[in-house]
Order: structure tokens, then C-alpha cells, then sequence
């Protein structure tokens, strides 16, 4: 005669859990998603500025997309600072308008935020936004195009946005003017000089719907030894940390405190000026500028 089956201990049977489920959650959107993009001549602190921006965004726990289309920037490319920047492979500007055009439609989909450097002079977003109705189509489906003009002292600086205004026809729709304090001649430390660039039609143009009280003109704050991070293409976090890479020597102990005051207090500073809408979205809000004393 069989004995009865032995019962099920359930306290040893293992359970298998879906990974999926094990995932931390990624945190919820707080606004729509945004598309921001750096122009102005080369050498004016595009690639900085939203290399500074994309760190910044992702330690505040945002999910954003890195695209890069200035190829011509080999040394300090975005590239180097993220490694999973999406970029066409060719500089060729046709092929990378339909690269571009590709990507977008695909961020259309994913509603993500995107932060994309085109480098310098006329470039496949130009193309793009003079040919196209893309900022109201993308406003229609929620997502806003940021253009972020970075200028320095020079006269050419407004030129440069001058020209894309009324040759070009290149106005699209939310404009922020950025003066890139690090451009400053040595010497100089009032943000005075910039009056000559503020005062040309072509940044009153770009400005004239601004309602804040900066008038929608911000100061990049200068960080004296920034080429000493881009040039190791380290993040700002890894330089503070005082990481070490292969090739150059040992960073400097003021070079690093330097570093940590600008990324730290005086960036974050200068974030909280702007309208928060038209910056990536950060679940854990803006970070909060750091107090050394």
C-alpha cells in the first residue's frame, strides 16, 4: 500500500521573479519632453555648455538622448563625454538631414528628451528648421524645440545670428541667449562687455518675446582650467574626483576645487535662472547649488 504523497513545503520552493519587475522604475515625467540644440560660431562654448547640461540632467535622475552631428569637433566631441551618443556616420549634410529627420521621427515615438550637438555654421538642423514646419508639427505632438544662441564679446558672435535670421530665415521657437562669461578677455571680469553684443538687432530679435527678469539673456559662468577636463574628456564629476587618465599627468588640487565650486554651485546657479520648461526634465528637480563655506 502507498504511503500518501508528502506535502509541499512551500517555504522551499523557490520562486522565480521576472527581472522586469525587479527593475527600479525610471521616475515619471514632470513636463513635456524638450529638443535642445546649442548654435553659434565655432569656438563659442556649445559643446561645453551642453556637455555640462547632459551631466547635470542625468544626475538629477533625467532619461535623455544625446545626438551628435558635429563630426568636424574631433578632440572635444560629446561624444567622448557620453559614450552612448547617437551620431550619423557621415558628415555629408544630406545624409545627415535624413539621419536627423530619422531620429527625430523616433523621438516622436520614444517622448524623450533630447539634447543635440550640431556644432558650427550651417548645418542639417538649419536645413531642417528652414525647410519644414518642424517646431509647430513637434509642438502639435508636445514636444518643444529649445535653441540655445551661445555668444561671446565679439561683434561677429551677433553676426553670425543676424545673418541666420535674415538670410536664412532660421527663427525657431524658443530662443535662449546665452553669454559665455568664459570668453571674456583676460582681464575682464564685468558683464558689461557684453553690452556691444546685447544691444545688436539681431539678439533684441531673439529676445523680444522673453519675459523673465533676465530678459532671456543668461551668464555661462567661466571656469578657469575647464580645457584641463575637456582636454582628459572626463565628466566633471570623475576630474573632481580626481580620476586619473592615461596620458596626462596628475590634475591640480586647485584645478579640481575650481571644478567643484563651477559644476556644483555656480552652474547649478545658473540653471535656475532659466525657465525650467525648457530644459531636459529632471525628476529630482534642479539641483541645489552646493554651499563650501
Amino acid at each position: 500500500m502507498c504511503g500518501a504523497a508528502p506535502e509541499k513545503d512551500d517555504s522551499m520552493t523557490a520562486t522565480r521573479t521576472d527581472p522586469a519587475k525587479t527593475q527600479p522604475a525610471k521616475p515619471a515625467r514632470t513636463k513635456p519632453p524638450v529638443l535642445l540644440t546649442a548654435v553659434g560660431r565655432q569656438r563659442t562654448g556649445k559643446t561645453v555648455f551642453l556637455n555640462a547640461l547632459t551631466e547635470t540632467v542625468m544626475r538629477q535622475g533625467g532619461d535623455v538622448e544625446v545626438w551628435n552631428t558635429d563630426l568636424l569637433n574631433v578632440s572635444h566631441s560629446i561624444a567622448h563625454f557620453h559614450p552612448n551618443t547617437r551620431k550619423p556616420a557621415t558628415g555629408n549634410l544630406k545624409e545627415q538631414k535624413t539621419w536627423l529627420e530619422q531620429q527625430i521621427e523616433g523621438m516622436v515615438k520614444r517622448q524623450k528628451d533630447v539634447i543635440l550637438d550640431i556644432g558650427g555654421g550651417w548645418t542639417a538642423f538649419h536645413e531642417i528648421i528652414n525647410s519644414t514646419p518642424l517646431v509647430p508639427q513637434l509642438a502639435k505632438l508636445g514636444i518643444k524645440v529649445v535653441v540655445v544662441y551661445m555668444l561671446g564679446t565679439e561683434l561677429a558672435d551677433a553676426d553670425y545670428l543676424q545673418d541666420l535670421q535674415e538670410k536664412r530665415r532660421f527663427l525657431p521657437g524658443h530662443s535662449i541667449i546665452v553669454m559665455n562669461r568664459g570668453l571674456l578677455p583676460l582681464g575682464y571680469s564685468n558683464n558689461s562687455h557684453f553690452d556691444k553684443i546685447r544691444q545688436t538687432p539681431a539678439v533684441m530679435n531673439a529676445t523680444v518675446d522673453a519675459s523673465d527678469e533676465n530678459g532671456g539673456i543668461y551668464f555661462l559662468p567661466e571656469l578657469d582650467g575647464m580645457d584641463e577636463i575637456t582636454d582628459r574628456r572626463m565628466s566633471y564629476a570623475d576630474f573632481i574626483d580626481d580620476k586619473n587618465v592615461e596620458g596626462h599627468p596628475p590634475s591640480g588640487l586647485f584645478d579640481r576645487m575650481r571644478a567643484e565650486v563651477w559644476f556644483h554651485r555656480s552652474f547649478p546657479e545658473f540653471l535656475a535662472q532659466i525657465d525650467p520648461s525648457l530644459l531636459p526634465d529632471m525628476p529630482k528637480g534642479l539641483p541645489v547649488p552646493k554651499d563650501f563655506e
